[in-house]
């Protein structure tokens, strides 16, 4: 082993695949999907509102983002370098701004505006951040799960932990990073929850 190499170069090949499989499903993309599965499957959204979620706040947010890591020629789109990785923060920011005005302007489910309200301070409060230090956002999403269903808490809380592995594992973020992204997002999930009207 390699004392000053990077987390990811420390271990084995199939650790490091699924530390990226781990890091794609539980994106903010990813944890996007998660709601809107939840949110259906305990009947708080019908098939249309499931769809117009996904188009807010998984197709286009991925697509932008997609196209920006392509013409840079980022490798890594979870860990771009620090400035692409600003701008992708505030076209993320956008994207999910954009999606929650027409989450509003359609009159959709209070579920898919809270989701809006925290996907968007989320990637702007992480933005904001950035500028000074690497927070996770993948940690910072992963805890809107929770807020669908409490009653899951065991469940939802492995996610962060999931996340926060995968991430350290990949080089992105140190423990401390992972635990404020944590936090962050929780906090931002609680005060919004009630403010989606």
């Amino acid at each position: 082993m390699i004392p000053n190499a990077p987390v990811a170069e420390q271990h084995p090949q199939w650790i490091n695949r699924w530390a990226g499989a781990v890091s794609h499903v539980l994106s903010p993309a990813g944890v996007a999907v998660l709601v809107l599965v939840c949110h259906r499957a305990q009947g708080g959204l019908t098939w249309g509102e499931v769809l117009a979620g996904a188009a807010c706040y998984v197709i286009t947010p991925a697509a932008a983002l997609l196209g920006m890591a392509r013409g840079s020629g980022t490798q890594d789109i979870y860990d771009p370098a620090p400035g692409m990785r600003q701008w992708m923060l505030l076209v993320g920011t956008a994207c999910y701004l954009l999606g929650y005005a027409a989450v509003v302007g359609l009159d959709l489910n209070d579920g898919l505006r809270w989701m809006g309200l925290t996907f968007s301070a989320g990637a702007a409060a992480v933005w904001g951040i950035d500028r000074f230090w690497k927070i996770s956002i993948h940690t910072t999403g992963v805890v809107l799960l929770a807020g669908i269903s409490p009653e899951l808490w065991p469940v939802w809380g492995v996610l962060p932990l999931a996340a926060g592995w995968a991430r350290w594992r990949r080089g992105a973020h140190n423990q401390l990073q992972l635990v404020a992204g944590t936090a962050l997002g929780a906090m931002l999930a609680w005060l919004l929850r009630g403010h989606t009207h």
